[in-house]
Order: structure tokens, then C-alpha cells, then sequence
């Protein structure tokens, strides 16, 4: 206990225990008054979501062709932690989580169906269809790995080279200077910290859904309070046992045989799926997507007094915000060795090419046999909810069962990974020591925030449902936001200080401490 920092630890432990009494007292009133706040951020903070998300698009297109581009993390003598393959897989399925498996099925059925009326979009048509797949697009590829790759950078700059603290304070420190090296940097960690909780309980939520819906449609177990509390404990008693087995062995497993599930899964529906369809779809909204991607991130539901946007495209970058400052902790930690540059491959070009794809193939094949069997993907999430829908298109396909039992494992190792990495950036958030040097925090730590989620999911999930979900991004999401496009600004403001006199610099921490608040670290020349 002595090496907890009390004020990230405490403020956001208690925050989070208060919540939890406040559902179980009066769950009525705690649904009415989240629904308030959420709707409140909905019509007031959507136009901010959506422009910052797109003005971080364009800080990695800067980053990416800027001579930091060519910095490396940690110095031009670092030596990578991991593999490029391995980082791949570990990044990758640290971000996405239990997201592309929730929603690439039933997400572009909803839109397909019921898109949203004040476009004038005709439901089940060829544009309600285009409008579709072009808003899962949207979604789930460029806009929101930009969120990621840019708080990433700013905090693997800050850790590796400037050798600042384990601190989302740190990535800041450009910005804000001496300020964020005391309490207030423990503020914006408790800030962020419990932040970044509700986002983890939100996508657990989406996991026991899935889990739960596979197991009652696969084995005939009905999903009730008990098996998610059972799914819950599994998960998280799982990543624990993981995270404790380190970064070298336990997440770097999982996240290959997580990666290697998807690219198999996806494989396979697409050789025995609507092949020639979802070519055709998948190439035609692209096009879409390229030629409204300004009007589509930036769509508010001003026009049309729609709160739409609020609950899906607002929604989904919210949640992107949520999980961001604490998730670029980990992501910047394992980055150490490569450049900027590679960064960016890895954490924004890779993964979107890999959306692109994916949500090309699920909800491409989806939409196909929701066309030809009569709406049979939408009965489905009318009858038993999203998270029954991607179990019936399983069912259109050969060795259905395999498929199911398979994907279910899937999602469990899905989740166990970034469970495994978002609590490892956890334990190193709330205790001192954790350096560029020295990585490891304590496992208890870690064991008790996966605990606190993983209760708050079960709530959720048994009592609340998907609402819960959409409402406990949007609500964690504003801090997220804050925090996130400050780390922009400071990464531009190393991003600045890279280039002198036409010579690529390295950055480097600073021998003393700074005279003013106005933080520029030491920049020492280097051959580009």
C-alpha cells in the first residue's frame, strides 16, 4: 500500500463503489438520471466529439509525414520489446476489444432497417444499404484508431524519451508543464482512471452479452444473472492469472492466438460465404466512405433535431475517448525500439486495412442473408437483441456449431486479452516506481480494479442491459475527450520541436528541472 498514489487510487476506487450502491439501491432512479446526463451530452457536447475526432485524423497525417515521423521511441539505441508481428497482435487486440465482435453483425442490419429518418434514406433500400455498410466504416476503422495512435505517441515520447513518469499527467507535461508533475497529474490520472473504468465495464457488458447469448444458442444454457456473474469471473479471473505471468509470455500468447482466431474466422466466411457479394459491397461503400468521410464523421443530428448521431456515430467515439488515455499507456509502453512512423502503420494503417475487411465480410455476409431470407437477421435482434444476431448468421453457414463453439472462444480470449492489457496499465497508473526501466506493477492492483469492472459489467449485462452500454460511453467518454486532444497539442508541440535548421533531432530527457512552467525538453542533433 505504501506505493500507491493516493490521489489517482482513492477518489477513483470510491467513485466507482458509490456508483455501484447507487444501481443497486435504486436502479430505476440511477437509469433515469444516467439517461438525463447522457442525453444532456448528447445534445450539447456531440458537435465537440466529433470535430476533435476528426482534427486528430489530421494530427497523425502530420506525424506520419513530419520529420518526428523519423524519431524513434527511446532513442536511436533502443531496442524493440517485442517482434513486429507480435506488437501487431498485441496492439490490435488491445484496441478493438470485444467491439467488432459485438457489432459487425448486427450494427449494419439496425442501419440497413432503420436508418435514421431525417436523411430521407428509404429503409431496406439500396441507399439505406450503402448508408449501412459506409456507417460501420465510420465506426470502426481510420477516425478511431487516430483517437489511439495519437494519445499513444504523445505518451511513448513522453516515457521513452523524455523519461517521464507511468503517468497520463506525463503526455501532457509539454503542454502544461511542472504543474502535472504533482497532485495535478494525479487528478487527471483519477480523472482518467475512472473513465476508463465505466468504458471497461461498458465493453465487458457487450462481452457477457455475446458470451451469454452464444451458450444459451450453442449449449442450451439459459443466460441469466448467475452465468453472466459465472462469464464475468472467468474473464477477469483469467486475465489476472495472465497479467501475472507477464508481458513476455501471458498477453503476448493471447493476443496471437487472438489475432490468428480472426484472420481464420474471417478467412473462412469469406471462402464459404457470399464471396462475390461482399466484394462488390465492401468496394462500393469504401467509396462511399472515402467520398462523405468530412460529412459522416462530423454528423450531428442538428439538421434534423435527431439525437441519431448521439447514439450511434457520437456513441462509438466516445467510447473510443474512453478507453484512449489509459489504453495509450499500454500501447506506448510496448513501442519502445520503433519510430513514429511505425507507429502509425502498426496502430492506425494496419488495423483500419484489417477493419475495412473484417466489417466488409460479417456485415456484408449478414446483410446478403437478411436480403434473401426475408429479414431473418433483423427478426433476430427483435426477438433476442444484438447480441443473438451474428449466432444466426452462423447458422446460414456449413459447420455452424463449430463456428459458434469457436467464436465463443474467441470472445472469451478476446476480452481476457484487453483485460490483461488495460489492467496492467491500471496497476502501473496507481503506484510509484513504474519507469522506462522498470515496467512490472503489483498484481494486486491490478486484481482488484479487473474485479471492480468486471462487477459493474455483471450489473449492467444482468440488469441494465445494452442501453447501459451506449450510456456508459457516451458519460465516459467527455473526460476521455479532454484529456486525449491535450495530448495532441503536446505531441504537436514535440512535433515542433524536432526539426532544427533542417536536421532531424532526437528527443531527450532533461538533466534539471525546468525554471518555468513552459516544459521544452533537451533536443539533441542526429543524422535523419
Amino acid at each position: 500500500m505504501k506505493n500507491i498514489r493516493p490521489i489517482t487510487f482513492w477518489p477513483a476506487f470510491v467513485c466507482l463503489v458509490l456508483t455501484v450502491m447507487y444501481t443497486l439501491i435504486d436502479e430505476k432512479n440511477f437509469i433515469s438520471a444516467t439517461s438525463a446526463a447522457n442525453s444532456m451530452i448528447i445534445d450539447n457536447l456531440s458537435w465537440l466529439f466529433n470535430l476533435s475526432a476528426v482534427f486528430l485524423v489530421f494530427v497523425v497525417a502530420y506525424a506520419f509525414f513530419a520529420p518526428i515521423g523519423r524519431v524513434k521511441i527511446g532513442g536511436e539505441g533502443a531496442e524493440p520489446l517485442l517482434t513486429p508481428f507480435r506488437w501487431f497482435a498485441v496492439s490490435l487486440t488491445t484496441v478493438i476489444a470485444m467491439g467488432i465482435l459485438f457489432w459487425s453483425v448486427a450494427e449494419p442490419i439496425l442501419h440497413y432497417h432503420q436508418p435514421p429518418a431525417y436523411l430521407g434514406i428509404i429503409p431496406e433500400s439500396a441507399d439505406a444499404m450503402r448508408f449501412s455498410m459506409s456507417t460501420v466504416f465510420v465506426h470502426w476503422t481510420i477516425t478511431p484508431y487516430c483517437i489511439y495512435t495519437v494519445a499513444g505517441l504523445a505518451f511513448a515520447l513522453a516515457f521513452h524519451n523524455l523519461k517521464l513518469s507511468f503517468s497520463i499527467g506525463s503526455m501532457l507535461r509539454p503542454l502544461l508543464g511542472k504543474w502535472v508533475d504533482g497532485i495535478g497529474g494525479q487528478v487527471i490520472d483519477g480523472l482518467a482512471l475512472f473513465s476508463v473504468i465505466l468504458g471497461m465495464s461498458a465493453t465487458l457488458t457487450s462481452g457477457l452479452l455475446v458470451i451469454g447469448d452464444g451458450m444459451q444458442s450453442v449449449l442450451g444454457v439459459e443466460k441469466n444473472a448467475t452465468v453472466y456473474a459465472i462469464i464475468a469471473v472467468a474473464i477477469i479471473g483469467s486475465a489476472i492469472i495472465s497479467a501475472a505471468s507477464g508481458l513476455h509470455r501471458g498477453i503476448q500468447t493471447l493476443a496471437r492466438i487472438n489475432t490468428w482466431l480472426y484472420f481464420a474466422g474471417a478467412l473462412f466466411i469469406f471462402m464459404v460465404g457470399p464471396t462475390a457479394f461482399i466484394l462488390s459491397l465492401g468496394v462500393e461503400s469504401l467509396g462511399v466512405y472515402l467520398s462523405e468521410f468530412f460529412a459522416r464523421n462530423l454528423v450531428t443530428g442538428a439538421s434534423g433535431n435527431s439525437q441519431w448521431p448521439g447514439w450511434w456515430t457520437v456513441a462509438f467515439f466516445a467510447s473510443w475517448f474512453a478507453w484512449a488515455p489509459l489504453t495509450c499507456l499500454f500501447l506506448g509502453k510496448i513501442a519502445r525500439g520503433y519510430t513514429v512512423r511505425q507507429f502509425i502503420i502498426v496502430n492506425t494503417l494496419l488495423p483500419s486495412v484489417f477493419g475495412f475487411l473484417w466489417f466488409s465480410i460479417f456485415s456484408g455476409s449478414s446483410l446478403f442473408f437478411d436480403i434473401n431470407q426475408n429479414g431473418i437477421m433483423y427478426d433476430a435482434y427483435k426477438a433476442e437483441g444484438f447480441a443473438s444476431v451474428i449466432y444466426v448468421l452462423f447458422n446460414q453457414l456449413p459447420g455452424s456449431t463449430l463456428i459458434s463453439i469457436l467464436f465463443i472462444f474467441a470472445c472469451f480470449i478476446t476480452f481476457v486479452t484487453a483485460a490483461d492489457s488495460n489492467t496492467d496499465a491500471i496497476g502501473g497508473l496507481c503506484t510509484k516506481g513504474v519507469n522506462s526501466e522498470q515496467l512490472k506493477s503489483p498484481l494486486w492492483v491490478k486484481a482488484i480494479w479487473g474485479s471492480a469492472i468486471a462487477f459493474v459489467a455483471w450489473i449492467s449485462a444482468s440488469f441494465i442491459g445494452v442501453d447501459a452500454v451506449k450510456m456508459l460511453f457516451n458519460l465516459s467518454g467527455v473526460p476521455g475527450m479532454l484529456i486525449v486532444v491535450g495530448s495532441a497539442f503536446a505531441f504537436i508541440r514535440l512535433a515542433q520541436q524536432v526539426q532544427i535548421n533542417g536536421q532531424i533531432v532526437e528527443l531527450k530527457p532533461q538533466a534539471d528541472k525546468p525554471k518555468s512552467n513552459n516544459a521544452s525538453p533537451v533536443l539533441a542533433s542526429h543524422t535523419a
